[in-house]
């Protein structure tokens, strides 16, 4: 009944258990279409607990999409998968936030079902991962993604910042030669009055 577990898929940015700390694991209870999805204690098996990442931002089980309700926090169900981004597409950042494409706010979970909430990057809650992943495939996808979300990896926040150091040193050094260059006029002019002063 959930096709592909054991083999990820070439188009599977994720896959596998969507794990967040405490051997908590995103889990499917087992229901149907519209209803709430939850966290239970990984089992490793799969099933209600196997998920996929797709390059479109889809996260799906067995054929069925994650949708959320920006709107309303505790509205994280499984619909059937309709391929319109927005409520069902999402972003999993360098630091393990999963964003919500429609709303932006990311995953969390108050111990039985999942929650849509603002971010939080002291809340251990807000923290997932997939247990495999295909790397070239991801790669792709935050290349794909990351303008979309407002998003950056580590390594291109670092370079934005010393880049913006740059500016503010090559500002400031621009500051420092306009002053010099004003104090010399004004010394030059302090002297051609004086000079004129010593003629009169």
């Amino acid at each position: 009944v959930y096709p592909d577990q054991t083999r990820p898929d070439r188009d599977y940015a994720g896959f596998g258990e969507l794990k967040g700390p405490g051997d908590i694991c995103m889990d499917a209870l087992q229901q149907g279409l519209g209803n709430k999805v939850g966290v239970w204690s990984c089992h490793g098996k799969g099933y209600n607990q196997f998920w996929k990442l797709l390059l479109t931002g889809e996260i799906k089980n067995d054929g069925r999409c994650l949708d959320g309700d920006g709107e309303n926090p505790r509205d994280v169900k499984l619909f059937k998968c309709h391929g319109l981004n927005g409520n069902q597409q999402w972003f999993i950042t360098e630091e393990g936030f999963t964003r919500h494409g429609g709303s932006g706010k990311c995953l969390s979970h108050d111990g039985r079902h999942l929650l849509l909430l603002p971010c939080d990057q002291n809340d251990d809650r807000f923290y997932w991962h997939f247990t495999g992943s295909n790397p070239e495939v991801a790669k792709k996808f935050y290349v794909m993604h990351s303008k979309q979300f407002g998003y950056r990896t580590k390594a291109e926040r670092q370079e934005a910042e010393r880049e913006r150091e740059k500016r503010d040193a090559e500002r400031k050094e621009l500051k420092r030669k306009e002053r010099k260059e004003k104090e010399e006029r004004e010394r030059q002019e302090e002297e051609e009055k004086a000079k004129i002063k010593r003629e009169m």
